[in-house]
């Protein structure tokens, strides 16, 4: 009995040996695979062999430029360059240590948000788009040459040339100064300036209502940090007192006044409490990264705001919704730009219809042949001569297009289908402008109200709780009373916050809506 045990305390141990080295040895092989650099992984991945490789229909050569089928991705090469430039990028320099008010945030975003940037460089083609235009007024001079050596033969009678032929060896430069000035168009130039200075116009007033956009994407994601930081308060004193209430039922249960129940709710209550605190706390990384985002920096960026409850609430609205809609139609930009768009399809209109008519320019031109020739094959050479004498001339020059399978008529047909489409554009925004301001309107309208009832409803919630906690500590109330109070009390402030951002969010919504100027000093001050 003895040995047999021996034996088997000696095969087993020879198995945990052998065990421990076939793991040993897995393991050593797989720490060598994953430190293999991926440089050397990707030198040691083998080239897609000739079966392995579609037939592109293309040459060898560009073949090999994209990946050998559809089921093997593209292997490219080193593209340090250009992960540089993704990498490269302005520091804003945010302190940490600072809370941002409203008005410091957009001023922040009109400088470091390269949407601003985007629509400037769009009006500042615009504009350089005008100067080129303008430049057709001017003439045209242009400077040519043409210089080399040529050899011509002209045939001729033996008695003359007993080779049968002359030969002309010319070794000769030609420049040329040329000019054209085009005089008369019927319109041509004219309305394309007329479009190219609406196109400016448009690009200005969309330059101004991408800044209007920047700056509610901020108003936005500023009270939506700044509102959920208040309501992670809200969520802290209702944990607070959530705890004290559960201390109370807990004292009261020791002296017998209270059942073990009762306490249980009292608990879970602190618990959902807790629950609610954190689930604020996770949605405020959330609105720090949307608020570094509407701000043009990284979502690194960590940013302090100022305390919603420095942040009066607007003042309610003296004018009637049409003079509202009104104000918006007179001073939306980008309303505004679109009738741009429309007179510029009109001049794109009449600069069709001018092809109609012929154009006349002056044109002249200023050349001289230098150089030297010889001719040969007669009975003497005649050797090397040069002459050097100016030509020039100049007149008019007149083009009319007689026929030409009606394209004329094809393209005024085309510039007024976008003329009518940029008016059906405007009726469509405007539409669409008095929907949206009689909505924020409406909205601010609804807001005010509201927030003076849910001011209302936290004092008398507070109130409510404190006498009834008073009471149950004496003995008076019931725990079921007290929790209720306590919810009551939690759920009023939550809705004074809500209800505060919503009115903040219409306000802004309106000024948006109606193109007014920014409310971010108003909201911040």
């Amino acid at each position: 009995m003895r040995l047999a045990r021996d034996k088997y305390e000696s095969d087993m141990s020879v198995m945990l040996r052998e065990t421990v080295g076939i793991l040993a040895g897995t393991a050593l092989s797989v720490l060598m695979i994953l430190c293999v650099p991926p440089a050397a992984a990707e030198e040691s991945r083998p080239e897609p062999s000739p079966s392995t490789r579609l037939d592109s229909g293309m040459p060898e050569r560009l073949s090999r430029q994209i990946a050998p089928n559809p089921s093997t991705p593209w292997r490219p090469p080193a593209l340090q360059e250009y992960t540089n430039v993704l990498k490269a990028g302005e520091r804003v320099p945010i302190d940490p240590q600072k809370r941002y008010d409203l008005v410091e945030l957009i001023d922040l975003a009109q400088r470091t948000n390269p949407e601003t940037r985007v629509a400037w460089e769009g009006a500042r083609g615009a504009a350089i788009g005008i100067g080129l235009v303008q430049s057709e007024y001017f003439p045209v001079l242009a400077l040519a040459a043409l210089g080399g050596y040529k050899s011509v033969a002209v045939p001729a009678p033996k008695d003359v040339a007993p080779s049968g032929f002359f030969r002309f060896d010319l070794e000769q430069a030609l420049p040329m100064l040329n000019l054209r000035w085009l005089l008369l168009d019927f319109g041509r130039r004219g309305n394309a300036l007329d479009a190219a200075k609406e196109r400016l116009l448009s690009a200005n007033l969309a330059f101004n209502r991408k800044h209007q956009e920047i700056i509610f994407r901020v108003q936005r994601a500023f009270l939506a940090l700044t509102s959920l930081q208040r309501k992670i308060m809200v969520a802290q004193s209702s944990l607070d007192a959530a705890r004290a209430v559960r201390e109370a039922s807990e004292g009261q249960l020791r002296t017998g006044l209270a059942t073990l129940p009762e306490v249980s709710l009292a608990r879970q209550q602190e618990a959902q409490a807790a629950f609610d605190l954190e689930d604020a706390l996770a949605r405020e990384r959330d609105a720090q990264v949307t608020l570094a985002e509407s701000v043009g920096i990284t979502p690194t960026t960590a940013i302090q705001v100022t305390d919603f409850s420095a942040l009066p609430p607007p003042a309610a609205l003296e004018d009637s919704v049409d003079k509202v809609i009104e104000r918006a139609l007179e001073q939306r930009p980008d309303l505004i730009a679109k009738v741009a768009v429309v007179r510029a399809k009109e001049a794109e209109v009449r600069r069709a219809r001018a092809a109609y008519f012929p154009t006349l320019s002056l044109v002249g031109d200023v050349s001289s042949i230098l150089g030297q020739a010889r001719i040969t094959g007669g009975n003497k050479n005649t050797g090397w001569f040069s002459a050097a004498e100016p030509n020039y001339g100049i007149g008019l020059f007149l083009e009319w297009n007689i026929f030409e399978g009606g394209a004329t008529r094809r393209r005024v047909e085309l510039a007024e289908a976008e003329r009518r489409a940029a008016e059906d554009e405007v009726t469509a925004a405007r539409d669409r402008a008095v929907s949206e301001v009689w909505k924020a309107y409406t909205d601010v309208h609804l807001a005010v109200r509201r927030l003076d009832v849910a001011t209302a409803l936290v004092t008398a919630s507070q109130q409510s709780y404190e006498s009834i906690l008073e009471s149950y500590r004496h003995g008076l109330s019931t725990l079921t009373d007290l929790l209720a109070a306590r919810r009551e009390l939690s759920r009023a402030r939550f809705v004074e916050v809500d209800t505060k951002l919503q009115l903040l969010n219409a306000s802004s919504g309106l000024a948006f809506t109606t193109g007014d100027s920014p409310q971010g000093q108003s909201l911040a001050r």
